[in-house]
């Protein structure tokens, strides 16, 4: 059977090897399956035909005109990022928790802020100037763990042991106190807490503001036996950065861990589990306990805010019945 003008014609029109058929190509036979022939311009796939930049079936390449950034590939017009995160014209960013891009490419946290969740926080530094009247003893520590959940070996050279009322139920745990004795002034860290229970009671009363010291602490305010005093909240001086002391419980789907060595207390604790922060539960013990998850065996990423507001984000290799020495330390209020 003959073809008009010629040329071989396969059924329906023109043929293409490779698997492609191409119809209404008047007499061409495209060979090696792309290569096509219209009203005697050759265009191969990508190429322009009439001035348009095509794909195959003449469709418009929408990343032909898009330039992305690094780490980032096109995919339909939009630059995405290789290695997760949120696209920017300057590089790939965690707008949940990148202070320089919050929420969006454009948001910068001041230079004192973190970035939480998508929006920036607010460091929101007050000083505590409140002055409470109460007394002091001292006391000989006996036992290998303090009520903040420290062990005894790790404590400082001067501390103390806060009225169960004032103790609040953990909540100043590693604060520290400025005490006044006549002209002497010493600051404390409260490690422990001293129970409305006997023999305690004649002491350690509702609306006492009682402390009870180490012999060390107490030596050097020249105490001596129960005198009265004032003290009020400073913030602390610690050396190095923070710790997080691991309980002995610790294994996998539970982990009990204390925040250590911060120079402010701590008012909220999260581990990110599976990409996402979950909040740890606090105990009266001063443990941030995580249950029934399995939090995995590689060092956990923590998020640690202070009470005011200042956000350390660390990573932890966790240890049973160990202190780990954090990356970070809280900035000081001004």
């Amino acid at each position: 059977m003959g073809s008009n003008g010629g040329a071989p014609a396969a059924h329906g029109g023109s043929s293409a090897s490779g698997g492609s058929i191409v119809s209404g190509v008047a007499g061409t036979l495209a060979s090696g399956g792309m290569s096509v022939s219209a009203g005697g311009a050759t265009a191969s796939a990508g190429s322009s035909v009439g001035g348009a930049i095509s794909s195959v079936g003449g469709a418009t390449d929408p990343c032909a005109a898009i330039t992305c950034g690094a780490d980032q590939t096109c995919s339909n017009g939009t630059c995405m990022c290789k290695s997760g995160g949120m696209a920017c014209t300057d590089g790939c960013f965690d707008f949940q928790n990148d202070a320089t891009h919050c929420g969006n490419c454009t948001t910068k946290c001041a230079a004192d802020a973190a970035c939480v969740d998508g929006a920036c926080l607010n460091p929101t530094c007050k000083a505590d100037t409140m002055v409470y009247n109460g007394r002091v003893t001292h006391y000989t520590l006996a036992t290998s763990m303090v009520a903040c959940h420290y062990p005894t070996a790790t404590l400082p050279q001067y501390y103390g042991a806060m009225n169960q009322y004032d103790f609040a139920t953990s909540g100043v745990c590693g604060a520290c106190v400025e005490i006044t004795n006549g002209g002497k002034k010493l600051v404390v860290q409260i490690t422990d807490e001293c129970p409305d229970v006997a023999p305690n009671t004649q002491w350690c009363f509702k609306g006492s503001h009682h402390i009870d010291l180490n012999n060390a602490a107490n030596d050097a305010l020249g105490a001596g036996s129960n005198p009265s005093v004032t003290w009020k909240y400073v913030p602390c001086a610690p050396t190095g950065n923070i710790k997080y002391f691991f309980d002995k419980a610790t294994k996998q789907y539970y982990m009990a861990v204390t925040p250590m060595n911060g120079r402010n207390i701590v008012n909220k604790m999260e581990a990110q589990v599976s990409g996402k922060w979950t909040a740890l539960k606090k105990n009266g013990n001063n443990m941030y306990v995580l249950d029934g998850i399995d939090y995995g065996t590689a060092p956990l990423k923590f998020r640690v805010t202070d009470v005011y507001n200042h956000v350390i984000i660390d990573t932890v290799a966790v240890a049973a019945d160990k202190v780990v020495e954090g990356t970070k330390q809280f900035a000081a209020c001004p």
